[in-house]
């Protein structure tokens, strides 16, 4: 982190040198493109670092819990499993329907069939109310 601080650049007095100074080497808060280049070597030996003990420390946990193996059922986990068939058949339900086909086509919505006569005219008498609306 230090050899970052002393690469940056001081701040320019005024915007035109700032200005100025990005035209000759685009290098943003760094001085040249040398202190750049160290910079992005020290940031990359970091990553490095934090990958490499990111990997360990997943490797201990996968070596620590075997894998297959579920702990014992509790006495609630009926209930459990129940609320989250039921949360998840609510959110599929709610889910909008699919209204645009590739391409920018029309919409792909599923067509309403009514099952009864009864259906039939009611939804005959939503098309006849939306097309007076219009």
């Amino acid at each position: 982190m230090e050899k970052e601080n002393t690469a940056q650049a001081e701040p320019a007095g005024n915007g035109a040198e700032a200005r100025k100074e990005e035209a000759r080497g685009g290098f943003g808060k760094f001085k040249s493109a040398d202190a750049l280049l160290n910079a992005y070597n020290s940031l990359e030996a970091e990553f490095t670092r934090r990958s490499q003990r990111l990997r360990e420390l997943e490797g201990r946990e996968n070596c620590a819990q075997p894998r297959g193996e579920s702990a014992p059922a509790a006495e609630g986990d009926a209930a459990i499993e129940e609320r989250i068939e039921r949360a998840v058949e609510r959110a599929i339900a709610a889910r909008a329907p699919y209204v645009m086909a590739e391409g920018g086509g029309y919409a792909a919505a599923p067509p309403q069939r009514a099952k009864t006569v009864e259906e039939a005219g009611a939804l005959a008498r939503e098309l006849f109310r939306k097309g007076r609306q219009q």
